[in-house]
């Protein structure tokens, strides 16, 4: 059988993204047929490791070994001005300081080079698994960047979700950060779950592995656990706000 990976939520996470990587390739050893892998946003955001993320994903890329999309904090860092000398835009926005604060580090650490990376992903995917038409967004259909889909609804809410790509066998969706896979009338709605943002202390970083022909889908976990220490040395080494600390642990501040 052959497979696609759907991952979301990288968020400059290197050690869980390379993880999450790391495990795919331990499903290939045990006989899984994985084609290519989709990353369905926010490959920038939170985390101190902007510009090794990107350079991950860029060989990935050559490669033609994954798809990636447009995030919410991917697009903040995609609206700044190519010309810009600084990112103070970003003060501007209605986010939290702490987050001002990582995005602000991660427009700097990124570059002119590792910004117009980002601007040139595209916001939508739209492709072909097997025989089944596929269609991806960060946020919903409606609105890309700042919509939210919910876990634990009624199927009725998936079926609105699902409407305006009814056209498609399947939409994967990166919010929110837990996974979700539903099937509503229209077609199957899939979310990964989160692999470098944790949804919460009490869950696991996922992503989805997709049968191409059926669609059936399973959550693979991914454990960073021991590599979160190394990650907050990284956030406090770089002078990041302490939040991003209990955020790695905890999932929220």
């Amino acid at each position: 059988m052959t497979y696609v990976a759907v991952l979301a939520n990288i968020n400059g996470n290197l050690p869980a993204l390379a993880k999450a990587l790391e495990r795919i390739e331990g499903l290939k050893e045990e006989g899984y047929e994985i084609e290519k892998y989709y990353i369905l946003g926010n490959v920038v955001g939170l985390f101190p490791y902007p510009r090794e993320v990107l350079d991950t994903l860029d060989d990935l890329i050559r490669n033609n070994r994954v798809k990636v999309i447009r995030g919410e904090f991917d697009q903040v860092i995609a609206e700044s001005d190519p010309h810009a000398e600084g990112p103070d835009y970003i003060d501007r926005i209605e986010y939290p300081d702490y987050i001002k604060a990582a995005l602000k580090y991660t427009w700097e650490a990124l570059g002119h080079e590792g910004r117009e990376f980002i601007r040139d992903l595209p916001v939508y995917l739209v492709d072909k698994i097997g025989k089944n038409d596929i269609f991806g967004v960060y946020g919903s259909p409606l609105d890309p960047f700042y919509g939210k889909v919910l876990p634990e609804q009624p199927t009725a809410y998936y079926d609105a979700i699902m409407r305006p790509v009814k056209d498609y066998e399947i939409l994967f969706v990166a919010s929110p950060r837990y996974p979700v896979n539903v099937m509503t009338r229209y077609g199957r709605v899939v979310c990964p779950g989160s692999v470098g943002y944790p949804p919460g202390k009490a869950h696991r970083a996922t992503f989805a592995l997709v049968d191409v022909n059926t669609l059936h889908t399973k959550f693979i976990e991914v454990d960073y656990e021991e590599e979160k220490r190394l990650i907050e040395e990284r956030i406090k080494r770089e002078g990041l706000p302490e939040e991003l600390v209990r955020v790695l642990y905890h999932g929220r501040v």
